[in-house]
């Protein structure tokens, strides 16, 4: 069993590690497993003419180390930065790394996501569409905490996240090769099917707008099953050639309002009716980002969302999720859709059974007394939990609500014919009705009917509840 000796070791990390079993093989090297199951270490292969000197790789990857070394833990679980660079492997020099291993249960993203039927498989295994949902949040937070520290990835797709379907958690691979303008340069310009426009079309060098392409078009593939950009013509008789062409100059997105190049012949048609899933059916304030990204931003990077921005829709769109009746399958409920007779679900095509479930606005307190609407919205049906978190103005849903306190739940009155909110934190609640009036004080175990436009405030200091629609 080979030894790793180390250097620049952090704090709690030993100097040596043993590694064991058959490494992993890759382009730029190989990676073994620790022992005790704990760590991984990626050793680079030799120095080849051309390539990066051995002094080199090391400032780099003493570079990486050094900007992620005191990362809080809420953006650590997120990447695999170097933890502590090799110094020898099994007694020879050698350049490599150390990180923390990721749980075996992750897989690529690419396992689930790359065709329907893999996302099929999955949904018969128990898996929903909300677990796709909660992924792609995962994916933009790697994303998200790249930039913060100024860094950029230049090679997002679907290879380079490892994704727990069942908890929605990921982490993204290759940190080692993360780029930072002025210091690290791109190893890669990209991914085919994944690459901005601008780089296949004149060239343009990886960046942060690049990466905020190719993070759009991953997300979306996670959550449509289908790369959004896929040419479906061809634009020369060299097959290279045509797909050069077909994902750079001529690069068009599949729904694109008023060019109907790449647009599937079953988009927006049911799923499980061998349809294709439209952006549509995300909700209005991701499709507003899809919009920023993929058509006002195609041609003009500066227009195109950060992942900041994508991981701000993605965690509120969790709380607008809701089920089908008939195929049991998760999906944002369309609220926007009028009139709400129409309203039916993406996979199957069933109507929204009634009791149609209740929709509410979240509002924040900009001043003493006087609300705001935040462009979150809340959906909730029978036995639906409303969390401590979606309360609190200072927070955003977290990765995971196992350990969240519930505020509150809502319950289905047959004999009333409607839907009413049951307090269970330990405030008091104060509600008004829809003309404006007082309506009644709401402490821990009492109800109130949810009536449209009733308000509720759950606490000094929390969002405002807002009714939109409610049964009546």
């Amino acid at each position: 069993m080979p030894t790793v000796t180390l250097k620049e070791v952090s704090a709690g990390l030993p100097t040596t590690i043993t590694v064991v079993g058959q490494p992993r093989v890759g382009g730029e090297g190989e990676v073994y497993f620790s022992n005790d199951e704990r760590y991984a270490v990626k050793v680079y292969h030799p120095q080849v003419k051309g390539g990066p000197s051995t002094e080199d790789r090391e400032k780099s990857l003493s570079y990486v180390r050094s900007l992620f070394q005191r990362l809080p833990e809420d953006q650590a679980e997120f990447i695999l930065p170097p933890l502590a660079l090799v110094d020898r492997f099994d007694g020879q020099p050698r350049v490599g790394f150390v990180m923390r291993r990721v749980p075996s249960e992750y897989q690529e993203v690419f396992e689930f996501v790359f065709t329907p039927m893999q996302a099929a498989q999955q949904f018969r295994e128990g898996r929903t569409w909300a677990d796709y949902l909660r992924v792609s949040r995962c994916m933009a937070s790697c994303i998200d905490v790249l930039n913060r520290k100024g860094c950029t990835h230049s090679d997002i797709q679907y290879h380079n996240f490892l994704v727990h379907l069942k908890t929605g958690r990921a982490v993204m691979l290759e940190a080692d090769g993360v780029v930072v303008r002025g210091f690290l340069r791109a190893k890669v310009d990209g991914f085919p099917g994944f690459m901005a426009p601008e780089i296949l079309a004149s060239g343009a060098g990886p960046s942060e707008k690049t990466d905020r392409h190719s993070l759009a078009v991953l997300l979306l593939h996670t959550l449509l099953f289908r790369n959004v950009m896929n040419p479906l013509i061809e634009y020369d008789t060299d097959v290279d050639q045509s797909e050069k062409i077909g994902w750079g100059e001529q690069a068009v997105f599949s729904e694109h309002p008023s060019d109907r190049r790449n647009r599937p012949s079953k988009v927006g048609m049911p799923l499980f009716r061998r349809g294709a899933l439209s952006y549509h059916t995300l909700g209005p304030r991701l499709e507003a980002l899809t919009d920023r990204a993929l058509i006002e931003g195609l041609r003009a990077p500066s227009n195109r969302p950060s992942a900041q921005e994508w991981v701000k829709a993605l965690a509120c769109a969790l709380d607008e999720v809701y089920g089908c009746g008939r195929c049991r399958q998760h999906f944002i409920y369309p609220h926007w859709q009028l009139p709400p007779e129409r309203r039916a679900c993406p996979f199957c095509g069933e109507r929204v059974a009634v009791p149609r479930p209740v929709v509410m606005d979240l509002l924040e307190e900009k001043q003493r007394g006087a609300f705001q609407v935040s462009g979150r919205r809340l959906v909730l049906g029978e036995g639906f939990k409303v969390f401590a978190d979606i309360l609190d103005p200072r927070r955003m849903p977290p990765v995971s609500r196992q350990s969240e306190p519930v505020a509150a739940q809502c319950a289905w009155m047959a004999r009333s014919n409607r839907y009413v909110l049951v307090n269970q934190s330990d405030g008091v609640w104060t509600s008004w009705m829809a003309d404006g009036s007082r309506g009644p004080r709401v402490g821990r175990g009492e109800s109130v009917p949810l009536q449209p436009g009733m308000k509720l405030l759950c606490g000094d200091g929390s969002r405002l509840l807002r009714v939109v629609e409610a049964p009546e």
